[in-house]
């Protein structure tokens, strides 16, 4: 206290001085971020724009108390503040906070009784499960948690009203054993349903989202589950779905769902500037319920170095199924790449099936038309004319355009939870493609495409690897889309490369392209600051001229690092790849390429 007297002598009742350095020292058990996010006083934002930060001095001697609150909720009662210091340097102030952490009070045991209405192995996977473990500190959340795992445990087995007692007894100064004692109630089964805060979306789209209806045998996870399809609608800021206790309790169990929607009209716009698409630009405008029935419409367009044009989407949910839903699509769109460019314009119908969580399956089937052009640069000499005349582009002017028709089977399984910068889980997909036959237009090929990332934690470090392979085939050359052949290099392939540069190469040393392609990806990410993590990668990959051709003797490979800093705009990457097999020969808008590194400006982690 007298140390936070002393602040409020440096620091006048009615002076703003900005908070320009913040450390705290004698953190070593608990997440320092987490710490700082839990108290109001922060240092301003190293971001030339970000919000500034001012020192408050009633806020700052609560906090004080914060960070011992902080250590107590997560099993640290003997947790304070030692020692604060304001120090001003003319209109700025620089805090320094030391904490002392003290012991633990620890976990000695850990016992579930009155659970003889469930199986014990259901009692033996909450053990497992759960978040407090016998020698862990004993921390509020992840005490509250265990009891409501075991509450929800019942609550799948039927017993709506099962209550869990937490009994603490101290063993030793800093031991301490708990016991869950459950009281489950009796069996229920759902009755009545009530719907409140909907004004604008009708019942019927909230009830056929619902996976539970009066008379089946209550579940409390038929209850989670239904407030996930609702939030997947995207038309609610918020649903949560409680059961209303009588008095007295009965085995008709009614549910309210409450709910809070949000703007049916949504418009939103990014802009930003990357070392491949350079300055680009993009605007979306969504309209929730359209015509009622939780449709959707979705306007989207882009403009780029790379890609440009503009889409308009429909999506139709519940079609005969809450699981099975319709989307329609159609739009035109010019992409420059650096061998080849393309104009196309057309429509997609897709059904799109659920089944799960983390899965997705879609049938597609697909009618544009597209021209495809290489570059003139690229037709330099007679044997380059040939090879893409073999490649069904005209020799004269390397054109080549059609009506393309094709069905798409998709299958994604997704077990990750951060979707941004994953750090647990892996993803999976799958794509199969069919053009020509039955199918209308010019193009008839066969097309597969897979992909597999996974992600590990290891302390703060996170281990990411992903895997890539794809291949196309049919039974003329000229009859697969230039722009459905395979190339590698760049930002989130290859990144000792430029965008398209490994590939088969034509007489005159330019990517042409080809037919099977195969990449892996490494990195091993670690936080550094508050807002810098750095990236170690390694890269290897190639692309083969025929279909299903596979030589794992001639990869191109390329080790690097990168930083990340996370902005109001999002986390911007930038990674220096050096090639450690480079392509010989190689030729790049007439140039040749041997220089053996590259530097790729991005958003977003590659994977």
């Amino acid at each position: 206290m007298l140390l936070a007297l002393w602040a409020s002598e440096v620091v006048g009742q009615d002076e703003r001085l900005e908070i320009a350095d913040l450390q705290i020292e004698g953190v070593r058990s608990v997440d320092e971020s987490q710490l700082r996010a839990a108290i109001q006083t922060r240092a301003r934002s190293w971001w030339p724009w970000g919000q500034k930060r001012y020192f408050e001095r009633d806020v700052f001697d609560a906090d004080l108390k914060r960070i011992a609150e902080f250590y107590r909720e997560r099993g640290y009662p003997d947790a304070r503040v030692v020692q604060s210091d304001v120090q001003r340097h003319g209109d700025e102030v620089s805090v320094r906070i030391v904490a002392e952490e003290g012991n633990p009070l620890r976990v000695a045991s850990l016992d579930f009784t009155g659970f003889d209405a469930i199986a014990p192995s259901r009692v033996q996977a909450i053990r497992e499960r759960a978040p407090l473990k016998p020698g862990h500190p004993l921390a509020t959340e992840a005490l509250r948690q265990t009891a409501q795992m075991a509450a929800d445990t019942l609550g799948d087995a039927g017993y709506a009203y099962a209550r869990i007692e937490i009994r603490q007894t101290r063993l030793e100064p800093e031991r301490v054993a708990v016991e869950f004692r459950a009281e489950p109630g009796e069996l229920g089964y759902f009755g009545p349903i009530e719907i409140v805060g909907n004004p604008s979306v009708e019942d019927e789209v909230i009830r056929r989202q619902l996976v539970y209806l009066p008379g089946q045998p209550f579940r409390v996870s038929a209850l989670r589950e239904s407030e996930r399809r609702l939030s997947q609608l995207g038309m609610f800021q918020s649903a949560a779905i409680e059961v209303v206790v009588p008095e007295p309790r009965t085995p008709e169990v009614s549910t309210r769902i409450t709910l809070k929607e949000g703007d049916l009209n949504q418009f939103t716009y990014s802009f930003g500037y990357d070392s491949e698409k350079q300055v680009y630009g993009d605007a979306l405008w969504r309209h929730l319920n359209f015509l009622g029935g939780g449709r959707s419409t979705t306007t989207r367009g882009r403009w780029s170095s790379i890609d440009r044009g503009g889409e308009a989407l429909f999506h139709q949910p519940y079609l005969f199924s809450p699981r099975l839903s319709l989307q329609l699509g159609g739009g035109a769109w010019q992409v420059d790449e650096p061998v080849y460019t393309v104009l196309s314009a057309g429509g997609t119908a897709s059904l799109i099936y659920t089944p799960g969580r983390s899965n997705r399956v879609s049938t597609t089937y697909l009618h544009q038309f597209e021209q495809n052009r290489v570059r003139d640069e690229v037709l330099a000499d007679d044997p380059s004319r040939a090879l893409f005349a073999g490649l069904g582009l005209s020799p004269f002017d390397g054109q080549q355009d059609g009506v393309l028709a094709a069905i798409r089977l998709d299958a994604d399984r997704d077990t990750t939870i951060e979707a941004l910068s994953p750090r647990a889980g892996y993803r999976t997909s799958i794509r199969v493609e069919k053009a020509g036959g039955w199918l209308p237009g010019v193009f008839a090929y066969r097309n597969l495409f897979t992909s597999g990332s996974y992600y590990h934690a290891a302390g703060p470090v996170t281990l990411a690897g992903r895997v890539q392979f794809g291949t196309i085939d049919a039974d003329l050359e000229g009859e697969i889309p230039f722009s459905r052949r395979y190339f590698l290099g760049g930002a989130e392939t290859l990144r000792g490369w430029g965008r398209f540069e490994v590939s088969p190469l034509s007489p005159a040393g330019v990517p042409v392209g080809g037919r099977t392609l195969l990449v892996a990806n490494g990195e091993i990410r670690t936080p550094l600051l508050r807002a810098v993590s750095s990236v170690l990668f390694v890269d290897a990959g190639n692309v083969w001229a025929d279909t299903w051709e596979l030589h794992l003797d001639n990869l191109r490979s390329n080790i690097g690092a990168g930083a990340r800093v996370a902005t109001p705009f999002g986390l911007v990457r930038v990674d220096v790849g050096y090639q450690l097999t480079p392509v010989q020969d190689l030729r790049v808008e007439g140039e040749s390429q041997d220089r053996r590194w590259r530097v790729h400006v991005s958003l977003g982690q590659v994977f």
